[in-house]
This record gives structure tokens, sequence and C-alpha cells, in this order.
């Protein structure tokens, strides 16, 4: 096999950015349909928004695509941020639990409109709370970092497209994530020590695994923001893409992995994200039980008849 298709050049393709009130989904080879979703809304300078000023959620063709759209303010993460991840998440779960749920989404795309992928949590929030600070914090961080922990245990890869700042508890996003490519100018910036809290997103998790210990303390209790290229070379992400090609690149990740094995993929993502929780033996066993119902699976034996035959395998998610 040749390199994956996010290390290497594709064409650069224009791409419009749409948003719907309601989920979009579409099955392969099947007609679109339309989920209706309870749309949260808030009033904030005598306007009312609603969660999809926030996230929205497309599936089509395998691919659910999670875009940020909040990038008029650097999609800065606030209470109806949180509804709206965790309404596209629940719509997200929902749809793989249908019938056909696993050919109808095969793998996850995460984008961001506007500069920033995301600012982290919005100091306006944070601000206003005053002396219920505290309290304001843990109503927001339990449920964000739920949907995080949601996004992690998903049965199949997700890949983020990162550009500009990707800060505080939005690193969690790309945490949550198995391919995070990133726009050369993207920055990688926990700055929870500036704020004088102890952090959320997972990034005190993730990051000793991710970058090592040292490397961790340096990026937390340090501050230490890294460049993209420092993100690759040091773990935290996979790869630098130019900037105007980053959608497409992202995109086509999610292609070639929602066109694979993404039955097996997902198991090979939860032994993969489980593996530093459990010891080697228990580890080995749970690998004989995926292997167990990998190896049941049609695309299994689909992928055995074409390494015979000599031709690409082409898997269906069964």
């Amino acid at each position: 096999m040749g390199a994956p298709s996010w290390r290497t050049p594709v064409p650069s393709r224009a791409t419009g950015h749409r948003r719907f009130r309601a989920v979009r989904v579409r099955s392969p080879g099947g007609p679109r349909r339309t989920c209706t979703v309870d749309e949260g809304m808030t009033e904030m300078s005598g306007t009312t928004e609603t969660r999809e000023d926030r996230a929205v959620l497309e599936i089509a063709d395998g691919i659910a695509e999670l875009r940020l759209t909040r990038g008029d303010g650097g999609n800065a993460i606030d209470t109806l941020w949180i509804e709206a991840l965790t309404a596209a998440i629940d719509d997200l779960e929902a749809a793989l639990a249908a019938p056909g749920g696993h050919e109808t989404v095969r793998a996850v795309l995460i984008t961001a409109e506007g500069r920033a992928f995301t600012v982290g949590g919005d100091i306006a929030t944070f601000a206003s709370a005053g002396e219920d600070l505290a309290e304001v914090l843990v109503s927001m961080v339990e449920p964000f970092n739920l949907a995080l922990r949601r996004i992690s245990e998903l049965p199949v890869p997700v890949v983020a497209a990162v550009q500009g700042a990707i800060a505080g508890g939005g690193l969690g996003l790309a945490w949550a994530s198995d391919i995070v490519l990133c726009a050369p100018e993207a920055k990688f910036a926990t700055a929870f020590h500036a704020l004088g809290v102890s952090g959320d997103g997972a990034s005190s998790w993730y990051l000793p695994r991710l970058v090592g210990l040292r490397r961790a303390q340096e990026i937390m209790l340090g501050g230490r923001v890294l460049s993209a290229q420092e993100a690759v070379d040091w773990g935290a992400a996979t790869a630098v893409v130019p900037a105007d090609e980053l959608r497409a690149r992202a995109t086509e990740a999610a292609r070639e992995l929602a066109d694979g094995p993404s039955l097996a993929l997902g198991r090979m993502r939860a032994l993969l994200r489980g593996s530093a929780d459990v010891s080697l033996g228990e580890h080995m066993a749970l690998e004989v039980e995926h292997m167990r119902a990998s190896g049941a699976s049609a695309d299994a034996r689909e992928g055995v008849r074409a390494f015979t035959e000599r031709r690409p395998a082409e898997f269906r998610a069964l």
C-alpha cells in the first residue's frame, strides 16, 4: 500500500459552507432523509441564537461532518456551544444505532468555520459569573467532558481539521480524534495557567500519553504554545498540510477511512485508546475478542478474497 492520502499531495478543491437546522442524512445508494432535532436557543445582545449558531452535523456518503459554526466568535465554548455539541453527538450515535447505521456513518470529520478552530472557553461567560465562577465552570465542564468522552468512544475513526488557534478545553476535540491535520499557522495552547484554573478537555490525561510527562508539564504548567509543526513533532497532531488544502486533505482522509474496513477500524480504535488502562495480558485477551468479532464479518471475508485475487477490496461495513 502507498502512503495515506493525508501524507501525499491532493488537489485543492473549493467547498461551500451550508447550515442545517436539522441533521441531514443520506445513506449510501439511498435517499437523503431529515431527522428533526430540538433547537436550543439563547438571547445575546438582543438577538436570538440557536444551536446551529454553534455546531451542525451533516451525514452524507458514509461521512458524518461535525462543523463548529461560531466562526466570528472564534468558536469560543459557551453553554449553548456545549448543548449544540451534545445534540450533534446524540444524533450521530442515533444514526449509528439505527438499522444499517454502520453503513450510514463510517467515519467522522470535525471542522470549524472562521480563523480559529476554537479559542477555548468563552471568557465573557466566565467574567460575567462573578462569585459564581466555580459553579459556572462545573456546569460547563461536566457535560463538555462527557461529550468528548462520547466522541472518543465512537466505533468509527475520527478526523479533525485544525486551523488557527486550538486552545483550552477545545483541545479535547483533537485528543478525541484519530487523525489530526493542521494548517501551518495552527497553534496548540492550553492557556489554563493564565486563567488560574486547572484545565478540562482531558488534556491532563491525554498529553502525558501523547507527548510524555515532561513535555506535558511544560505545556500545562509552563503554558508553552506549540506551533503546528511542533505539535506533529511532539506527537500531538498527525501532519501539517497547506492551509488552502486543509479541508480537502481532511475530507480525503475521512473518505479513505470510510471506504476502508470501518468495522475493523473501529475495533482498532477501541484497542488503541484503551491500551493504557489494562495490563498486557488483558489487552491480548481483548485482541482475541476483537479478532473473533472482526473475523466473523463479511468485510474480513472480502478482504481475504481480494488479497488472494490481487484486487482492491470493496468493504461494506458488514
